[in-house]
């Protein structure tokens, strides 16, 4: 658990002269947070318990040429084990490696390392105002400076098993989805955590739904965080619905789904759920207006050229391509899985080789 450490006054008063020339100093970079103009890189977790490491691979946007392992090809070793998530911010790439406790900090341009920075049980990533932030499934809130590469000593307690993370409104949202305690209808969750950019302290939580984990804004700076339920395995069933969160801490249900992805004012969703009581399964792609929940399209996706079987969901910035992950097939959690590329309007433009389990795409 985070302890806050008091300090005497005469340390207080040095750092605050210290604190306002390091402020001056501390530009965010120059460079916005990924824009996909680039292309994406596509982390693919592997297989920790059959020994298949994760993997880094690349899609370039100009020629369309997907290079596999370019992690590997640029350092000569492997990525390591569980990659969980990533982004862009300015001319770096960093990674949370969940099963390996470390982000690594890489050049963007070529993959190489820059910096491996310890942190334990990293998930989700984001980034504002020159630093990265990154929640932590044993309980914290870590936050690096992009000037010094160096984790802050203290990290912020949040709650059990934080899980997704995004910034708005000069604050980071944090899910915490109590993942751990399903036997206990995940008790200590439903709820989202708002820390403050500016000083790094927790301004609010605000309740949501069961077992809360992706969570994205829009351009409005609206929040939306997608509660994935009990999967009908509780004393009464509780399927997954997404809840919008307004810049004053207000929350409510909005749509179902299982999985998002957010392009200005418009939600991308995926309804992929499954009643593991009953075995009944449900997959539905819509998309749906961020201001007030309207459906704009009961199929996003063109039905002939369905993903095999869909783990995430990404709308590039730039263009509005929409990118889903995919195991080879279900249950096969060994074989290399695709990554497929569809038009705004759900036309099928390719499907790219990736590799075992590819479970996110970061833009660049």
């Amino acid at each position: 658990m985070k302890q806050f450490k008091l300090a005497v006054i005469a340390l207080l008063t040095a750092l605050t002269f210290n604190a306002c020339s390091d402020d001056e100093m501390h530009l965010p970079p120059t460079e916005p947070v990924g824009t996909g103009t680039a292309g994406a890189f596509v982390l693919n977790q592997g297989n920790i318990y059959d020994g298949i490491a994760g993997t880094l691979d690349f899609l370039n946007f100009s020629t369309d040429a997907y290079t596999s392992g370019l992690f590997m090809q640029a350092n000569g070793v492997q990525l390591g084990d569980t990659p969980q998530a990533g982004m862009v911010y300015g001319s770096r790439l960093y990674v949370a490696m969940y099963g390996s406790n470390l982000v690594w900090c890489l050049d963007a341009a070529t993959g190489s390392i820059v910096k491996q920075i310890a942190i334990t049980s990293p998930e989700g990533i984001c980034a504002a105002d020159g630093y990265v932030y990154v929640s932590c499934n044993d309980g914290y809130l870590a936050r690096i400076d992009t000037l010094t590469l160096e984790a802050d000593e203290e990290r912020l307690e949040v709650g059990p098993n934080p899980a997704g993370i995004c910034t708005a409104n000069g604050s980071v949202y944090v899910t915490i989805s109590d993942g751990y305690n399903y036997n206990n209808e995940y008790a200590n969750g439903f709820r989202v955590v708002r820390v403050s950019t500016s000083d790094f302290s927790k301004q609010a939580e605000i309740k949501v739904g069961m077992n809360p984990n992706i969570v994205q804004a829009d351009a409005d700076g609206n929040v939306f965080a997608v509660c994935q339920g009990n999967y009908g395995m509780g004393i009464s069933e509780v399927k997954p619905e997404v809840w919008k969160i307004l810049p004053d801490n207000s929350a409510s249900t909005f749509v179902p789904a299982t999985s998002i992805a957010i392009k200005d004012n418009t939600l991308y969703t995926i309804y992929n759920y499954t009643n593991y009581t009953t075995n009944e399964s449900t997959l539905k792609y819509k998309a749906y207006s961020t201001q007030d929940g309207t459906v704009l399209s009961e199929n996003m996706l063109s039905l002939t050229d369905l993903p095999a079987v869909p783990i995430s969901l990404s709308v590039c910035p730039a263009d509005g391509h929409i990118y889903i992950t995919s195991d080879r097939a279900q249950y096969d959690y060994n074989s290399p899985g695709y990554i497929y590329r569809y038009t705004p309007d759900g036309q099928l433009v390719k499907r790219y080789d990736a590799g075992v389990h590819p479970f996110a795409v970061v833009f660049k």
